[in-house]
């Protein structure tokens, strides 16, 4: 399988130096500012002269905004997996769902044992790693009953509570060159995360070889796993080998690594701007688009997704999953994936739906709404925060529209105290909004409630014999339609359309 055909990314590789502090992080915001996807660094915490991964880690979470972070890759023996997945999950939530989980089993004895860790061999390492993934995930998976119970030779949890859960499905890359690693990998892994300068000719493609066999032996499909690939080089006008020459040449050496090898993540180790911003503007767009001819040449399909053949079983009859949108099918929950347990149910009632959507735009909104269309004989749900006591946000075999995502608070005039806020915003984050103003509105009285549903079925509050319901001080709205138009009502526009949705309980959102 030459191409897995998943989305081409890029990151960067930067040295957690401690001697100039600032630097990785300076480093860090400007992979950000050049569109980097991926910001990593290595992990070595018996180096004295390195900042402590893991605060790196938060710290530049903390001062960018949009760039995922990783470690490359975390050193596992002085990392103990059951607080490596709370302090993952704790990171992924305050950063928004941008941390990504790079694990290796720790390539320097001596080190690790000074520092008061394992002294183990190679076999153990792998067996330690096998052991702490299924930990990992275990104590990430908060909406399973029971606490989580593993015993291993390494590590093991007797009755641990699980969560917190992350906010999106964390993937766990792990580092690894050795076949019974690779064969790990291909068993329990997201992802594999090689350095190009640590493999022999030839090697990244075997490597690959070898993960996909592992992978199909255990009924997984070798596309759930994503090629990630540290490389590192040399801009200069002249050839001088791999990766030391013009950018022209970059792309060159590097397209049949993606198109024919597998790669789908390019990470760059560098700590000069002036390398990172030569990438970022004049390889990265270029091979961008030179594996895109490619890949449309030989009919490759590009997903964002790829589920295994356990998720697929799950699937319902009479929904067209692989005809989802790209943007929907790259946030959708299905009854087989690791999400589902916290998007089947609301908060009084429980549900089985075939199909979640979860639109982040106004017009993923109105793909959705095509999708359910598309599925008229199903029933339908929309849920903004999952309170109504209706029920209606969920249900049994249909599809569910989630507007969670589309969460934003605006105050759009201080005068006249106009505030645009989105479905998906949940009430205790409008208090917290309007606080600063002086403002106030009847808005329920749980901090957890969704505006979409509450204030759009009335609204009783605390303020409510005072102020009158949240219903009252609506001023207008932006509606996605049935037929998928997007319209704004109010008293003066479609007014009966704005009576319509403005009503205290002519809504199914919940």
């Amino acid at each position: 399988m030459p191409d897995y055909g998943h989305p081409l990314r890029f990151g960067t590789f930067i040295t957690p130096s401690a001697v100039r502090p600032d630097v990785p992080v300076t480093l860090a915001q400007l992979s950000e500012q050049l569109g980097y996807d991926l910001v990593t660094f290595q992990d070595h915490p018996y180096q004295p002269s390195f900042l402590d991964t893991w605060t790196l880690l938060s710290w530049v979470a903390a001062r960018t905004s949009r760039i995922h972070v990783a470690a490359n890759v975390h050193n596992l023996p002085l990392r103990p997996p059951a607080v490596l997945a709370r302090a993952a999950a704790s990171l992924d939530l305050l950063s928004g769902g941008r941390f990504e989980l790079g694990l290796g089993a720790g390539g320097f004895v001596d080190p690790i044992v000074a520092m008061g860790g394992p002294r183990r061999t190679p076999g153990e390492n792998v067996e330690a790693l096998a052991e702490a993934i299924p930990i990992i995930r275990g104590l990430w998976d908060a909406d399973e009953r029971g606490a989580l119970r593993l015993s291993g030779t390494h590590y093991r949890v007797d009755g641990a509570r699980r969560g917190p859960a992350p906010a999106h499905e964390i993937p766990i890359w792990v580092g690894a060159l050795k076949p019974r690693m690779l064969r790990l990998i291909g068993r329990l892994a997201d992802g594999w995360l090689p350095s190009w300068a640590y493999l022999e000719p030839g090697g990244y493609a075997a490597g690959n070889a070898v993960i996909d066999a592992a992978a199909e032996a255990v009924g997984r499909d070798p596309r759930e796993i994503q090629r990630l690939l540290n490389i590192g080089g040399r801009f200069q006008d002249d050839d001088a080998g791999f990766l030391q020459g013009p950018p022209a040449q970059w792309v060159e050496q590097l397209l049949p690594i993606v198109v024919d090898d597998g790669a789908s993540t390019l990470i760059l180790a560098s700590d000069d701007p002036a390398t990172l911003e030569t990438f970022a503007t004049e390889v990265a767009p270029e091979l961008r688009e030179r594996v895109a001819e490619r890949r449309a040449e030989r009919g490759t399909t590009v997903a964002t997704r790829v589920r295994g053949a356990a998720a697929r079983a799950a699937r319902l009859p009479g929904i067209a999953y692989d005809s989802l949108p790209p943007a929907l099918a790259e946030n959708a929950v299905e009854p087989g994936d690791r999400e589902y347990g916290a998007v089947r149910a609301n908060y009084l009632r429980g549900g089985a739906p075939g199909l979640v959507l979860r639109p982040r735009t106004v017009d993923e909104v109105v793909q959705a709404v095509a999708v359910a269309r598309e599925h008229r004989e199903l029933p339908l749900g929309v849920r903004s925060a999952g309170h109504g006591i209706s029920g209606r946000s969920t249900n049994d075999g249909g599809i569910v529209l989630d507007v969670g995502a589309l969460d934003s608070i605006e105050v759009l005039d201080e005068q006249r105290r106009l505030v645009r806020v989105g479905p998906g915003a949940r009430w205790q984050e409008v208090a917290a909004a309007l606080q600063p103003h002086g403002w106030v509105i009847t808005s329920g009285d749980y901090g957890g409630v969704g505006v979409g549903g509450l204030a759009t079925a009335g609204g009783v509050g605390y303020f409510a014999r005072e102020h009158g319901l949240t219903i009252d001080r609506m001023r207008a709205a932006e509606l996605v339609l049935a037929d998928g138009s997007v319209v704004r009502t109010d008293a003066e526009h479609d007014p009966e359309l704005f009576w319509g949705c403005a009503a205290p309980g002519r809504t199914s959102v919940s």
